[in-house]
């Protein structure tokens, strides 16, 4: 009975990196990053919508590999937050995990949020192709970039 329980614990304990598929959409971008969200994770009342959002910097000098945030919308205030940061390499693998609950900040274009709002808050999906996981997307950025 031991060895099932260690096998289970084993087997667990490598699977934590590896991501649920999704329908990742690029929302917004900037100069130093590209975003997209996870369509099929957004659940919730508009005062606490939540979605799954990735985070990539076109330059392999910047981050190194992808983030992906567990987002809170507030659609009535305007404002949104984070619960939790996962920092992946770019081969997928789980580099650090942990929670970060943040004030809320409010949604405004020079941010760069105001296409995840838009999609979070009044289901406006961004046009272009989806992604299967956030590390499709991230490669296809880095790609696309030449980093």
């Amino acid at each position: 009975m031991l060895n099932f329980i260690a096998i289970i614990a084993a087997a667990t304990s490598l699977m934590s990196g590896v991501q649920e598929p999704g329908d990742w959409r690029q929302v917004d971008e900037g100069p130093e990053f590209f975003a997209a969200l996870d369509v099929n994770s957004i659940s919730g009342p508009p005062t606490a919508r939540k979605a799954l959002g990735v985070r990539v910097s076109p330059q392999s000098d910047g981050l190194s590999g992808y983030l992906i945030v567990d987002l809170v919308f507030n659609c009535e205030a305007l404002t949104f937050g984070a619960d939790k940061i996962t920092f992946f390499a770019l081969d997928g693998t789980l580099i650090e995990e942990f929670d970060w609950p943040s004030d809320p900040a409010p949604i405004n274009e020079e941010e760069g949020n105001l296409g995840a709002a838009n999609a979070v808050c009044d289901g406006q999906m961004p046009p272009g192709p989806g992604f299967g996981s956030a590390q499709a997307y991230a490669q296809s950025i880095r790609a696309s970039t030449g980093s």
